[in-house]
């Protein structure tokens, strides 16, 4: 496993991070923690150091399990949480006031089994929530308090991204970029390496898109966002766009999923990638990306003309 500085003075992390979105289950469909717990393990075996997650994420059953699972190896990793959402009967809340992210940050450490995050972020803010600032003043207090060790922003666009850079509080950002939504503009990478701030990519198989298993005629379970997907037609239309980006690149790695996150790693601006993985195989699956290296150029710019040529990003939030 290669590793990279998560942000200037930040420590050094395994390129390909470890999202632990999946294990809410609820909309990502079926999973078992005992699996999870089992994906984690495999993970660290193979040198994963960097760890995400989110309270949101079944609402504090992502943290439990990944608290658990990090039991006795918890000084060995670099652990990312977030707070400022729920959810109520699958209905999504958020709330970004000073009182409400001190009372989420406390039950993440509870729920994660530790004293201290390694790197906390608000969790998508909206822009207005970014421009008032009072979010920058929080994370550096809990910087001060010694809660936390490094503040992030995780955000929707490159405009929140710049806003949150200008604030000169932020370590990190948490951004989407993979093969199909290539919307992070150079300007983006660009402020945030001179500013020292680092860039995690979320979202880089685009919610399993990129990874190559799903079928135009699938069924998920009720519930599952790739059933609405299908029921409203987009996820058709995204695996037409797979299906060009496949064609193009087929052979150039074991499997789709790791030529898209091999584009990813190809950006040097990017500090680390984190996929999600429901399963020991997806762990290290994902982590072998980073043995192979990134993409030569040609398929770098292939891939980028492709992205131009096709009809906008597929919106994998």
């Amino acid at each position: 496993m290669k590793s990279r500085a998560l942000c200037e003075g930040g420590p050094r992390i395994s390129e390909v991070g470890f999202g632990a979105g999946p294990f809410r289950g609820l909309d990502w469909g079926p999973v078992s923690d005992e699996t999870s717990v089992r994906a984690v393990h495999r993970a660290l075996d193979v040198g994963v150091t960097l760890f995400d997650t989110a309270d949101a994420y079944g609402n504090g059953r992502s943290e439990r399990v990944l608290g658990r699972a990090l039991e006795g190896r918890r000084e060995h990793v670099v652990l990312a949480t977030k707070g400022g959402w729920w959810y109520v009967d699958g209905a999504p809340c958020c709330d970004f006031s000073t009182i409400y992210l001190i009372r989420a940050l406390q039950a993440s450490l509870q729920c994660l089994r530790t004293d201290y995050i390694d790197l906390y972020y608000i969790h998508d803010p909206d822009t207005e929530t970014i421009q008032r600032g009072d979010i920058f003043e929080l994370l550096t207090r809990m910087k001060e308090a010694g809660t936390i060790r490094l503040a992030g922003v995780s955000v929707d666009t490159a405009e929140q991204g710049r806003l949150c850079i200008e604030s000169g509080c932020v370590d990190v950002l948490q951004i989407y970029y993979s093969i199909l939504d290539q919307r992070p503009d150079p300007g983006l990478f660009e402020a945030a390496r001179n500013a020292g701030v680092g860039t995690v990519i979320k979202a880089p198989l685009a919610r399993g898109l990129l990874s190559g298993k799903y079928l135009k005629d699938a069924r998920f379970p009720r519930g599952d966002f790739r059933e609405d997907w299908r029921m409203n037609g987009r996820l058709q239309r995204a695996l037409a766009q797979v299906a060009r980006v496949e064609a193009l690149v087929r052979g150039r790695s074991p499997s789709l999923a790791q030529t898209a996150l091999r584009f990813v790693l190809s950006h040097q601006d990017v500090s680390c990638v984190i996929p999600g993985a429901k399963t020991p195989g997806q762990a290290e699956a994902n982590a072998a990306a980073s043995e192979m290296g990134p993409l030569d150029e040609a398929d770098l710019d292939a891939l980028k003309m492709l992205y131009r040529e096709m009809a906008g990003p597929i919106d994998a939030r």
